[in-house]
């Protein structure tokens, strides 16, 4: 049997003759609508091409089958291993140097050196010029030897740092303290300035000292305070 086809159109003209394979060719692309008539060759048979021709698309993959849902294993005691906590990081309480009333005794020297060269200038011309000189550096040494000595407190330990190029640091742990000593003397003391020694043991060798700091009794109460809360 002839599988020779016939593309009608409208207009009463046609195409053809066709394979079956180039007619399925048309309707695949596109060029052939399945309205279209088609005639058979052999059989006078006429149709629409959607008919006559039935284009099969290609299926769809299935979907894959649902997994059923199994727990999983739990590890033996001897392999889990748990995180290491994040270690708070210590808390900047306190940080401070020797009082400036401390040096009320540099103050006044340099003072007394400034107003004695001013005094004896006529007498000595060179005094003054000396003496303006020598009170600025008096003043001078006091300042450094303040900047140079740093107090620190934090929430887990007690630090003395000293030096400006070249510094040092001696530190000892809240935990450790076993003995705080405050001493407050003379004009100073009654201003609240003092010196504070901390000791890792009572009646041993003082480990970290703030030498004349200003609120030195409520420095102590700071640091029994932080014991406390650690305790």
């Amino acid at each position: 049997m002839s599988n020779a086809y016939y593309i009608l159109h409208p207009n009463g003209t046609r195409t053809g003759p066709c394979a079956e394979e180039e007619v399925l060719d048309l309707l695949e692309s596109g060029a052939l609508q399945p309205d279209d008539q088609c005639l058979h060759e052999e059989s006078g048979r006429i149709c629409p091409a959607g008919a006559m021709f039935h284009v099969i698309n290609p299926a769809a993959e299935p979907a894959p089958a649902p997994v059923a849902w199994q727990p999983a294993a739990f590890p033996d005691d001897d392999e889990v291993t748990a995180p290491a906590p994040d270690k708070p990081r210590a808390r900047l309480l306190y940080r401070g140097s020797p009082c400036v009333l401390t040096y009320w005794r540099s103050v006044l020297f340099a003072a007394v050196v400034v107003f004695a060269g001013y005094a004896l200038r006529t007498k000595m011309p060179g005094l003054l010029a000396a003496g303006l000189v020598i009170g600025p550096l008096i003043l001078l040494r006091a300042v450094i030897h303040r900047l140079r000595t740093t107090y620190l407190i934090n929430s887990a330990r007690v630090e003395v740092i000293e030096g400006l190029l070249s510094r040092s640091s001696r530190e000892l742990r809240i935990t450790d303290i076993r003995a705080i000593n405050v001493t407050r003397t003379g004009f100073t003391g009654l201003c609240g300035i003092g010196s504070i020694a901390f000791s890792s043991a009572a009646g041993a060798q003082d480990d970290v000292v703030f030498h004349r700091v200003f609120g030195a009794t409520g420095l102590k109460n700071l640091v029994r305070r932080l014991q406390d809360g650690q305790g």
